[in-house]
C-alpha cells in the first residue's frame, strides 16, 4: 500500500513538473526582460541616452540602421544616392503603417526631420544643423540638402525615429512622451514609470510579425534584486550583470553569460573655463593622480579596459599612436604645485548612480585616489533622472560621464563633446572646454568626404585634445547579460535590446 502511494505521489509530482514546464512554455511567447534603468521618456527626440534610444527602437524606425556589424542598411528608407556633394536623395519604403494606422510616407519623415532640428528640447540638432532643407519630391522621395558636403549623414540618421506628422500635431510634448506611435514591431501596452513597460507585436509590421508576441521590460536598478529575478526565473534577459555576479553566474545550471567590449567609455569632464581645471597642469595633475588599472581590476572586477583616448579602436577616428598617462602621484604632485596649489584643493565631483556600470563605486575610488595628491574630493551621486538635469544645465565643476558612439563615427564625440560650445557644435560639452585647433580640425572633418583623409584629420584633432587633457577617458565597458538557455540572442554593439531579433527555442 505504501508502494502503491508512493507511485501514485511521484506519478502527479512528475504530471505536475511536466504539465508547469509545459505551461511556462506555452506563454514563452512573451519575454521578460530586466534592465538597470528605465526610459526617461517615450518621445523619441528628447534624449540621446542610450536606455531610452534602446527601448524606443521597438517602437520606432529610422530611415537607415546598423547592422552587428555597424555597417550602416536601410530602414524605412529602402535606398539613397547622393548626386552631388550637397545633396541627399532617398527613397521611401511603401506599404509601412503606424501603430494608429497612419500611412508612412515623404511628410513623416520631412515633419521629423525638422522637428529633431528644431523643437527646442531635441537633444538631436546639433547633429543636423548643417543640414539647409528636407522636402518631398514625391510621396515615396525625400531630398536633403546641406550647407556643406555632410558624407556621415546616412550614419547619423539611424538616431531619429520617424514620427507620423499627422499623430504629433494633434498631441503635445507632455502626451507624446507618455503614448508613442511608430512603424516599429511593437506598440505600447502598457507603461508605469520605473516598475514595469510592456510591448505588444504589431500586427501590421511590414518585415511581419514579430515572432515573440509580448516584450515586457523591468527596471530592476538594485543590483542583487536584478540577479536574483534572473536565478529565481522571474526574468528571461538580464542586462548589465553585475561584474562582481559574473563567475557566479557562469556556474548556475541554464543560465549563459554574454560579454562583448562596449562601444562605451566612461570619462572625466572638467570645468575648463574657470576654477582650478582652467589650467592644463591641474589638468594633467588629475589624469596622473587615476590609477586606472586598480579600478578596472577592483571596482570593475577586470570586466574593463583602460582607455587612453575618446573612443575604442572599432569606432572611426580611432588613433592608434595615443597612449594613456601614466599613473604616477609623485608627478601629480608637482604638477599642483607648479599651478598654484601645493596643498591640493576642494573640488565636487557630480555622478550618477544607477547609469553605468557601478558608477558610484568608480566616483568613490576617484575620490580616495585624488586624495593621496591633496584633492579632497566632495561626492554628488544621485539617480539619472536628477544628475543629467544638473549636468545638462552646466551647474558642475567635475562630473563622471558615459559616452558611445553608437554608430560608429567619432564624429559625435567630437562635435558633440570637443568643440567649444556654439552653434551646432558642443551640446555635450558641459566643461565649456575650449580650444581653436580643436575646432579648426573638427569643423575641417565634418567637410571632407574622403574617409582616408577625414580619418587623418579626426586621428589630429583626437590627438590635440587629448595633449590639452580635454577629458580625463577612464576606461571602456564591458557590456554583459545572463540570458536563460532557451534564448537565442546575439548583443548588438550599439546596445540596443531589439526584441525582434531575439528568439526562443
Amino acid at each position: 500500500m505504501q508502494k502503491k502511494l508512493s507511485l501514485a505521489v511521484i506519478f502527479t509530482f512528475i504530471t505536475f513538473v511536466v504539465g508547469f514546464t509545459f505551461s511556462v512554455q506555452a506563454e514563452k511567447n512573451q519575454i521578460i526582460i530586466a534592465t538597470s534603468s528605465d526610459a526617461l521618456t517615450l518621445d523619441p527626440h528628447m534624449f540621446n541616452e542610450t536606455p531610452t534610444l534602446s527601448i524606443n527602437s521597438n517602437i520606432f524606425e529610422a530611415l537607415t540602421e546598423v547592422n552587428s556589424k555597424m555597417e550602416i542598411v536601410p530602414g524605412l528608407a529602402e535606398s539613397w544616392e547622393n548626386p552631388d556633394d550637397l545633396t541627399w536623395i532617398f527613397h521611401l519604403r511603401r506599404g509601412v503603417y503606424f501603430h494608429n494606422g497612419d500611412t508612412f510616407d515623404a511628410e513623416d519623415v520631412v515633419f521629423t526631420l525638422n522637428r529633431v532640428m528644431n523643437h527646442p528640447k531635441s537633444q538631436f540638432k546639433s547633429n543636423f544643423s548643417t543640414i539647409t532643407s528636407v522636402r518631398a519630391i514625391d510621396p515615396y522621395t525625400v531630398e536633403i540638402k546641406t550647407e556643406y558636403p555632410f558624407p556621415v549623414l546616412p550614419r547619423k540618421l539611424k538616431s531619429v525615429f520617424i514620427y507620423s506628422k499627422e499623430y504629433v500635431e494633434e498631441h503635445d510634448d507632455q502626451y507624446l512622451a507618455l503614448h508613442p506611435n511608430g512603424t516599429g514591431p511593437y506598440k505600447l501596452e502598457k507603461w508605469v514609470k520605473d516598475n514595469v513597460l510592456v510591448l505588444t507585436a504589431f500586427d501590421k509590421y511590414w518585415k511581419g510579425k514579430a515572432e515573440i508576441e509580448k516584450v515586457v521590460f523591468k527596471p530592476i536598478p538594485n543590483a542583487a534584486t536584478r540577479v536574483a529575478a534572473l536565478m529565481s526565473g522571474e526574468v528571461d534577459i538580464l542586462i548589465d550583470l553585475p561584474v562582481r555576479d559574473v563567475e557566479k553566474i557562469k556556474k548556475a545550471k541554464n543560465i549563459h553569460v554574454i560579454a562583448r567590449p562596449s562601444l562605451r567609455l566612461i570619462f572625466l569632464g572638467m570645468n575648463t573655463e574657470k576654477g582650478p581645471f582652467a589650467d592644463l597642469r591641474v589638468r594633467k595633475a588629475v589624469y596622473h593622480a587615476i590609477n586606472e588599472d586598480e579600478i578596472v581590476r577592483y571596482v570593475m572586477n577586470g570586466h574593463a579596459y583602460p582607455a587612453g583616448q575618446f573612443f575604442p579602436e572599432t569606432v572611426f577616428g580611432y588613433n592608434p599612436e595615443i597612449k594613456r598617462l601614466e599613473y604616477n602621484p609623485e608627478k601629480a604632485r608637482e604638477l599642483l604645485k607648479e599651478a598654484g596649489y601645493p596643498d591640493g584643493f576642494t573640488i565636487t565631483l557630480d555622478a550618477p548612480n544607477d547609469r553605468y556600470v557601478n558608477d558610484a563605486q568608480i566616483a568613490q575610488a576617484i575620490a580616495i585616489q585624488l586624495a593621496k595628491v591633496g584633492i579632497k574630493v566632495n561626492l554628488q551621486i544621485q539617480p539619472k533622472s536628477s544628475y543629467f538635469k544638473k549636468i545638462l544645465a552646466r551647474d558642475t565643476d567635475f562630473y563622471l560621464l558615459g559616452w558611445m558612439n553608437s554608430d560608429g563615427d567619432g564624429s559625435g564625440t567630437l562635435e558633440g563633446l570637443l568643440h567649444t560650445p556654439e552653434g551646432r557644435y558642443g551640446r555635450f560639452n558641459m566643461g565649456n572646454y575650449s580650444n581653436p585647433e580643436v575646432d579648426r580640425l573638427v569643423e575641417e572633418a565634418a567637410r571632407t568626404i574622403d574617409p582616408e583623409k577625414r580619418l587623418k584629420i579626426m586621428q589630429q584633432a583626437v590627438k590635440v585634445a587629448i595633449e590639452d587633457v580635454a577629458q580625463i577617458p577612464l576606461h571602456y565597458q564591458e557590456d554583459i547579460y545572463a540570458i536563460a538557455d532557451y534564448v537565442i540572442w546575439t548583443p548588438r554593439p550599439d546596445k540596443y535590446i531589439k526584441a525582434y531579433e531575439i528568439k526562443l527555442k
